[in-house]
């Protein structure tokens, strides 16, 4: 049975819907912590103007105009991300005795730790306030080292439990393995990778960036808890009417 189609037009569904509710949840929740760094941007910009410092520059683009694409791009990305997860999904599905929505928050929660838990621990975002401009290019390639790394590590710990499954280990010896993986894992991505370029500023709150990095992480966790319930849900409503359709048809032809 080719799981694919149906696979991928539930993911897609998933991924407009978690997009269209990340984007919100930022709206209302981050969106107040992010005008807190922007002030603080702002008064920094200021005092060095008046220093003769640096030049003043007028805003280019509207802070509404900015939200409006940010919001769009919270979409695109959660479905770019989609295709992704479906195809992690199509696979999970084959080799998998979870049900349709177990399943989809299965993946969904690998996704979020390759994507978003792992990478985050070691680069963890900050507010507009934090952050060189040119510094950009080496973040996004760290960025890049530590979701690749975190990807490998999720491949490793599936081979385990597979290898663990098809030789018969105790449960010990999988324990044993799963925590090697994690270790040699965390190993790698903690120490093994440069820390982030960027310095918080004296100016900057502590308090400030870390309650815009915890709810930056959980606009992350709403995005990919709502793909996997929509998927698993719409994915699970089919099946059951597969079933259902299946019956009927056996009961109509007699057999």
């Amino acid at each position: 049975m080719n799981l694919w189609p149906s696979t991928l037009r539930a993911a897609l569904t998933g991924g407009l819907a978690a997009g269209v509710v990340a984007a919100a949840f930022s709206f209302v929740v981050v969106e107040p912590t992010v005008r807190l760094a922007l002030a603080v941007e702002e008064s920094r910009t200021a005092m060095e103007h008046a220093h003769g410092e640096s030049e003043h520059d007028t805003e280019l683009v509207s802070r509404g105009l900015q939200q409006v694409g940010g919001a769009v791009a919270v979409i695109v990305a959660a479905l770019l991300l989609s295709l992704l997860y479906a195809v992690a999904l199509s696979r999970f599905r084959r080799t998998s005795n979870f049900s349709e929505l177990a399943s989809a928050l299965v993946v969904a929660g690998g996704g979020f730790a390759v994507f978003a838990f792992a990478p985050g621990l070691k680069y963890p975002a900050n507010p507009p306030a934090v952050g060189d401009p040119d510094t950009v290019t080496e973040r996004t390639l760290l960025y890049a080292c530590a979701i690749a790394i975190a990807a490998l590590t999720l491949i490793a710990l599936l081979a385990v439990v597979r290898t663990a499954r098809r030789r018969g280990w105790s449960s010990t010896r999988t324990c044993w393995s799963v925590v090697g993986v994690l270790v040699v894992a965390g190993v790698v991505l903690f120490a093994g990778l440069p820390p982030s370029p960027d310095a918080i500023p004296a100016d900057v709150a502590a308090g400030l960036v870390w309650r815009f990095r915890l709810q930056s992480l959980g606009t992350l966790a709403l995005l990919w808890t709502t793909v996997g319930l929509v998927t698993g849900t719409l994915l699970a409503r089919a099946s059951h009417t597969a079933t259902a359709y299946a019956r009927t048809h056996r009961a109509l032809s007699g057999r």
